[in-house]
């Protein structure tokens, strides 16, 4: 057997600093889905990939030249780093552009990618993603208080951009951005010790901060599930053992009956079957108040 060295930059996915970024992303993506859908009219969604720890000038070093990168300042104070490569940026921006990245063989994924040139317009609307992740991480912060993100022009070479010392830890995050055209990684580096004690403030003001009430806005945009059965019917084991493809079953349902439809359990509708374009669909014809 084969025993794999430990990376103990690996423990870095495990720890409270990776714990409250998964929280923050999370509480983050539904907000720049609502902007996807708005932008392109498909869903989209931010999924944390790796988190690992390393010295600032070690992940520089691994980081190529030809990458493209933005500084994003957390309350003004707090430097980060957003950076990836032309490629990927290139992929983000495929639903705005309606671009489909040719798909890619295993032989082709396992080759570096070249680099690519954005264009200018194409710079330009990697720009507004970026904006946009600002504006979304701002929205889905944990603290009682807003957390304002100020983005910076892109950039290429993230290595000329001597933000901390060279032996400083860093958090390096991965953020899986899952579009209608592609999933594309952007990296994020954030100075670890700093994060940390800005996530601890967080979580003690939020302890110290009254109970906040969920907003009328939020509650009528939470989802609940609507049901509506067609009818039922009862079948002996002998017959269900029996049942062959094209036997009719006979419901308990009239189709001069209106069907009944539920949320959450409790009877809430009476509805008539039919469709929408190439959906199914149900037409409510009258409300069960009680």
């Amino acid at each position: 057997m084969t025993l794999r060295a430990f990376d103990f930059r690996e423990i870095a996915g495990l720890d409270d600093t990776a714990t409250a970024i998964r929280t923050w992303l999370s509480k983050s993506t539904s907000f720049f889905s609502d902007e996807w859908v708005q932008a392109t009219g498909f869903g989209a969604k931010l999924v944390l990939g790796p988190v690992s720890t390393d010295s600032f000038e070690s992940i520089l070093d691994a980081t190529p030249r030809t990458d493209w990168c933005c500084v994003a300042y957390l309350r003004e104070d707090l430097p980060t780093l957003w950076y990836s490569s032309g490629a990927n940026f290139r992929k983000v921006v495929g639903d705005l552009i309606g671009f489909d990245p040719p798909e890619e063989s295993e032989e082709e994924t396992s080759e570096p990618q070249e680099d690519i040139e954005l264009g200018a317009i194409e710079a330009d609307l990697v720009q507004w993603v970026l904006d946009t992740f600002a504006a979304c991480l701002s929205q889905g912060w944990m603290g009682a208080d807003e957390m304002a993100i100020q983005t910076g022009k892109m950039e290429k070479d993230p290595r000329k951009l001597r933000l901390y010392r060279a032996k400083d830890l860093m958090t390096r995050v991965t953020l899986k951005v899952e579009c209608k055209s592609a999933t594309s990684e952007i990296h994020w580096l954030l100075p670890k010790q700093k994060v940390s004690k800005l996530f601890e403030d967080t979580v003690d003001n939020r302890q110290k901060a009254p109970a906040a009430s969920p907003s009328k806005e939020m509650i009528i945009q939470m989802p609940v599930d609507l049901v509506t059965i067609l009818g039922s019917a009862k079948v002996s084991m002998k017959d269900l053992k029996d049942l062959k493809p094209g036997q009719l079953i006979v419901l308990d349902q009239r189709i001069d009956a209106p069907m009944t439809a539920t949320v959450d359990g409790a009877s809430s509708f009476e509805c008539w079957p039919g469709r929408l374009g190439n959906n199914q669909a149900i037409q409510v014809s009258r409300t069960n108040k009680k």
